[in-house]
C-alpha cells in the first residue's frame, strides 16, 4: 500500500464513492503522490532482454518462467513487479472518489465486439472464470482490481455494485414479465434512461473459493439489470434467484477486488460488447447506448485500450475498431487477436501478417495474439501451457512467423501491459498530484465559509429559531400591515382570476348573421355557416354592462311594437324585478379602484356560439313543441361555457404556490441564516419544500373538486338574481342582432356608409322599421344563450368564493399552522423527559 493513503473497505459495509472525501483524505492522497514519486526515482528500470530477432521485449526482474506446472497462477505475477506502488496508488485514489471530483485516473479497458473472445481475454489476465450466459455477460462493465496480500494470505474475492446512473427511462415494476421500453440516446442524454449520479457503492458478495466467482458475477448481473429491485434478492446465497431482467443494458459497474498473494496489483475494466446490430427491432436503441459508453472510456486521456479482435471475422467489419479510430485513439491502443487457431490459411491469413507487420489497421502499440481453452473447466495455468505450446509447435506461429514470438501469448501481453500502465501512471502522477492539491484548497476555502458550530444547547437553539420561523410565517400569511403584504399581493392575484372568470361569460358571434344579411335582409330559417369573405373579423357581442338600459343604438324595440311568445312568458312584474345591482356577480374594478387588473377583452377562456350552432344544440334536444327550449339545451351550453375554466384557476394555483413557496423559503432563509450552506440547512430547505408539496397537493385536489361540482350538474337557487341577468343579456343580444339586420338591409340598398358620420349612421338605422324587417326567426336562440348567460353569472360567483375561501381556510391555514411541527418532525427535534435531542445530525 502507498504511504500517506490509508484505506479501508469492509467488505460488508463499503460505501466508498457515495460522497466526496474529506479534505483530509484529498490530502493523504496528494501525500502519496508525491510519496511515489519520491520512491520511483530510486527504483532501476525494469529489465529490457534481447529476443533472438533483436527486437527488444520488456521482462519482469525475476525473469520469465520456462514452464508453468502448477495452478499458482504465477504467470500472473509478471504484471505487478515494479509498479506495486503505482497501481495501489491509483486504486485507492479511485476508491477515495478522487476520479469524480479531480481527474479521469490511468485505467486499462478492453472493448470489442460481440463473440471476438474478449471474455477468454479477460479470464487469462486475471485468471478467473466470467459467466458467458446469453442476455447478462455483454449488458454491464465489469472493474477487476486485483491486489497483492501479505504472504500465505487466502485468496479472496470481494464483489460490490457501482451505481454510477440511476434509471430516469419507464416506470419500472418489480413483478413485470417483461423488458421496459427504455429510451433511446439523444444528444443530451447519451445514455438514455441513464443519468449521471453520485457513485454509490454498496457491498454484494464475497468468497474465498474461485469457483463461486462465475456464479456470483451472474447474480450480481441480474441485480444490476433489474435497477427496480433490490439487489439483495440476488445474492447467490439466496435460492433461485429471479433470472428475469428489467432492463437489457446498464452503464453501472460490478466491481470484483481480488486479492492474493501470487496476484499482481492491477485494475482493468471489461466493457459490453460493441454491437452493429440487435438482435430484435426493439432493442434498437442498444446499439447506440452501448456504444455511447464505449465512446466515454475510450475518450479519456488515461485509458489504454485493449481492442480485442478475432482472427475468423474480416477486420474491416470491427465496429469497436472503427470507434478506435473515428475518436483518434490509436496511439493508445494495443490490439489483440484471439481464436489463432480457427484462422483460415491463404488469403485470409496473408491479411493478418499484414496487420502483424503494422501495414493494415496500424496501431500506437501494435498486436499481440492470443489462444484460450475454449473449456472453462481447464484451470488457468493449464491453459497457458497449452497456450506457449500452441505459438511454439504450430504452423505458422513457429516458424514462418517466428520474427513475432515475442507478441504471441497471454503472458507476452501481460508484461507489455505492465510496462505500458506503469509508465501511464508515472506520466500522469505530476498532474494528479497538482489537481488533488488544487482541490484540497478549494475543499479548505469552503470549509472556513462554514459558520462555527452553535455553542450552548444546540436542540433549544433550533426549536427557538423554529419558534421564531412559525411566527414569521404566521405574520405574513395573516396580513394587516404594510411590513406584510402577502395577503395584499395574493388578493391582486385572485381579483384577476375573478374578472378573468366573469369576463369569461359565452359570447355570441354574428359571424352566420353576416353572412347571411349580405345578400337579403330577410334571414333565413337556416343561415349561411361560412361567413362572406369581406368580413374579416366577426363580431362577438359584448354583454358585459352594469346600466339598466342598452346604450346601443337600437330600432323600435320589440317588445313594444309587437308580441313575442317566448318574451311574454318570461316576463315579471316590476315589483317582482331584480335590479342589476343585485345581482350576485363580478363588477369590473370600478367598483375597486384599489384592486384593479387589466384582463384581456379578447377573453381566450369565453366559449364563442353562433347562432348555426345554438339552433342545432336546440334541435339536437327537440321535444316536439314548437317555441321551448328543451332543458337539457341549455345545460349542454352551460357546460360548454364552463369549459374553459382550467386555465384561469391553474393559473391562480400557479400563483398561489409560487408566492406562498417563496414566502416560506424566504423566511427560513433570513431565521436560519447563521446555518446558510450547512447540512442542516439543506435539511430544513428540504423539509420545508416537502412539507408544502404534500399541502398544496391537497389544495390542488379541493379546488378540482369544486370546478369539477360546477361542472356536474347546473344547481342554483338564486332565481330572481339568474332571471334579472338574463333579461338583460337578452335585451341586449336581440337589439345588436336587429341593428345587424337593419344595417345588411341599408347596405343592399347602397345607402349605408362606414364613413358616415356616427350620429348619421344610427339616424339610418333607427329609420329602418320592424315592418320593413320583419319578425327575427332567431329568438329562440337569443333566448337560450341569454339563459345560458344567467346561470354563468351565478355559477362564476360561487366558484370563486368557494376558491377563495378554501385557499384560506385549506393552504393557509396549514402553512400558518403546521408548519413548525412539520419541521421538528422531520429534522428529528424530539422531546422527551423534558430533554430535546436533535438525532438527525
Amino acid at each position: 500500500m502507498a504511504r500517506g493513503v490509508k484505506v479501508e473497505l469492509p467488505a460488508a459495509t463499503a460505501r466508498t464513492r457515495a460522497r466526496p472525501p474529506a479534505t483530509n483524505e484529498i490530502a493523504g492522497s496528494t501525500t502519496a503522490c508525491q510519496d511515489v514519486e519520491m520512491r520511483e526515482a530510486h527504483e532501476p528500470e525494469p529489465r529490457v532482454d534481447k529476443n533472438p530477432t533483436g527486437d527488444k521485449q520488456p521482462g519482469p526482474t525475476h525473469g520469465l518462467p520456462d514452464t508453468v506446472d502448477s495452478d499458482s497462477d504465477a504467470g500472473l505475477e509478471l504484471l505487478g513487479q515494479g509498479m506495486k506502488a503505482f497501481v495501489t496508488l491509483v486504486q485507492d485514489l479511485r476508491q477515495l472518489g478522487v476520479e469524480e471530483l479531480v481527474l479521469p485516473l490511468p485505467k486499462i479497458c478492453v472493448l470489442g465486439d460481440q463473440s471476438t473472445g474478449k471474455s477468454s481475454l479477460i479470464e487469462g489476465i486475471s485468471g478467473i472464470k466470467v459467466p458467458r450466459s446469453a442476455g447478462t455477460c455483454t449488458r454491464c462493465p465489469l472493474e477487476i482490481n486485483l491486489s497483492t496480500g501479505e504472504t500465505g494470505c487466502p485468496w479472496r474475492c470481494d464483489i460490490y455494485l457501482l451505481k454510477h446512473y440511476f434509471y430516469d427511462g419507464a416506470p419500472v415494476l418489480p413483478s413485470s414479465n417483461k423488458h421496459v421500453k427504455a429510451q433511446g440516446a439523444t444528444r443530451a442524454r447519451p445514455l438514455g434512461p441513464w443519468q449521471a449520479q453520485i457513485t454509490d457503492s454498496s457491498f454484494f458478495f464475497k468468497t474465498n473459493n474461485k469457483a463461486d466467482v462465475p456464479r456470483a458475477l451472474h447474480c450480481a448481473q441480474l441485480a444490476t439489470l433489474n435497477p427496480g429491485m433490490d439487489p439483495a434478492k440476488f445474492q447467490p446465497g439466496k435460492s433461485n434467484p429471479d433470472e428475469r431482467i428489467q432492463v437489457k443494458f446498464s452503464p453501472n459497474v460490478i466491481r470484483l477486488d481480488i486479492t492474493a498473494a501470487d496476484v499482481p496489483n492491477l485494475s482493468f475494466h471489461d466493457l459490453p460488447g460493441v454491437i452493429n446490430q440487435a438482435e430484435v427491432a426493439e432493442e434498437g436503441y442498444l446499439v447506440e447506448l452501448v456504444a455511447n459508453l464505449a465512446k466515454q472510456y475510450i475518450n479519456t486521456d488515461n485509458c489504454l485500450n485493449l481492442l480485442a479482435m478475432p482472427m475468423t471475422d474480416d477486420p474491416a467489419n470491427s465496429t469497436a475498431s472503427k470507434l478506435v479510430h473515428t475518436l483518434g485513439a490509436q496511439n493508445r491502443t494495443i490490439g489483440v487477436l484471439t481464436k489463432p487457431d480457427r484462422v483460415q490459411s491463404g488469403e485470409s491469413m496473408s491479411q493478418w501478417i499484414d496487420i502483424l507487420n503494422e501495414r493494415k489497421f496500424k496501431l500506437g502499440h501494435g498486436y499481440y495474439v492470443i489462444k484460450n481453452n475454449p473449456d472453462p473447466t481447464v484451470n488457468h495455468a493449464i491453459a497457458r501451457q497449452e497456450e506457449e505450446e500452441f505459438f511454439s509447435q504450430s504452423e505458422p506461429w513457429a516458424k514462418s512467423l517466428c520474427a513475432h514470438q515475442n507478441r504471441f501469448g497471454t503472458l507476452k501481453l501481460q508484461r507489455t501491459l505492465s510496462k505500458l500502465l506503469t509508465e501511464q501512471i508515472r506520466e500522469s502522477l505530476p498532474q494528479i498530484t497538482e489537481r488533488v492539491r488544487t482541490k484540497t484548497t478549494e475543499i479548505i476555502a469552503r470549509l472556513k465559509e462554514l459558520p462555527e458550530a452553535p455553542k450552548g444547547n444546540l436542540s433549544y437553539k433550533i426549536l427557538e429559531k423554529i419558534l421564531s420561523f412559525e411566527q414569521e410565517v404566521k405574520n405574513h400569511l395573516d396580513g394587516g400591515s404594510s411590513r406584510y403584504p402577502f395577503q395584499k399581493d395574493w388578493y391582486v392575484a385572485l381579483v384577476r382570476f375573478r374578472d378573468t372568470i366573469a369576463f369569461s361569460y359565452p359570447r355570441l358571434s354574428l359571424s352566420d348573421l353576416l353572412a347571411a344579411g349580405q345578400s337579403s335582409a330577410q334571414l333565413p330559417f337556416r343561415p349561411s355557416a361560412t361567413p362572406s369573405p369581406s368580413v374579416q373579423h366577426p363580431q362577438a357581442i359584448d354583454l358585459d354592462s352594469d346600466e339598466d338600459d342598452v346604450t346601443a343604438t337600437h330600432v323600435s324595440t320589440p317588445s313594444s311594437k309587437r308580441k313575442q311568445p317566448i318574451a311574454k312568458t318570461l316576463q315579471t312584474s316590476p315589483t317582482k324585478r331584480v335590479r342589476l345591482q343585485e345581482i350576485p356577480k363580478f363588477k369590473s374594478s370600478q367598483s375597486d379602484s384599489s384592486h384593479t387588473t387589466n384582463v384581456d377583452p379578447t377573453a381566450p377562456h369565453a366559449k364563442r356560439f353562433n347562432l348555426t350552432e345554438i339552433r342545432n344544440i336546440l334541435q339536437d334536444a327537440q321535444i316536439g313543441l314548437p317555441n321551448q327550449i328543451d332543458p337539457r339545451a341549455t345545460k349542454r351550453m352551460i357546460e360548454e361555457s364552463l369549459s374553459l375554466w382550467d386555465g384561469p384557476l391553474d393559473e391562480l394555483l400557479g400563483f398561489t404556490r409560487e408566492a406562498c413557496l417563496t414566502l416560506i423559503l424566504d423566511r427560513a432563509s433570513s431565521v436560519f441564516a447563521q446555518w446558510h450552506g450547512t447540512q442542516f440547512f439543506e435539511l430544513l430547505q428540504h423539509s420545508c419544500q416537502q412539507f408544502f408539496k404534500e399541502t398544496f397537493a391537497k389544495q390542488t385536489a379541493s379546488a378540482k373538486r369544486f370546478l369539477s361540482k360546477e361542472r356536474y350538474k347546473p344547481l342554483t337557487v338564486h332565481e330572481d338574481a339568474m332571471r334579472a341577468s338574463s333579461e338583460k343579456a337578452f335585451v341586449t343580444l336581440e337589439t345588436v342582432c336587429r341593428n345587424e339586420q337593419a344595417k345588411a338591409y341599408l347596405i343592399k340598398k347602397n345607402a349605408w356608409d362606414e364613413d358616415l358620420d356616427a350620429r348619421i349612421k344610427d339616424k339610418k338605422l333607427k329609420e329602418v322599421t320592424d315592418t320593413v324587417l320583419g319578425p327575427n326567426p332567431y329568438i329562440l336562440e337569443l333566448r337560450a344563450l341569454s339563459d345560458t348567460r344567467g346561470y354563468y353569472e351565478c355559477a362564476a360567483s360561487r366558484l370563486v368564493d368557494n376558491v377563495y375561501q378554501d385557499i384560506h381556510t385549506e393552504l393557509f391555514a396549514a402553512c400558518r399552522d403546521g408548519l413548525g411541527a412539520a419541521l421538528k418532525q422531520r429534522i428529528g427535534l424530539e422531546e422527551s423527559d423534558g430533554k430535546l435531542d436533535v438525532w438527525s445530525f
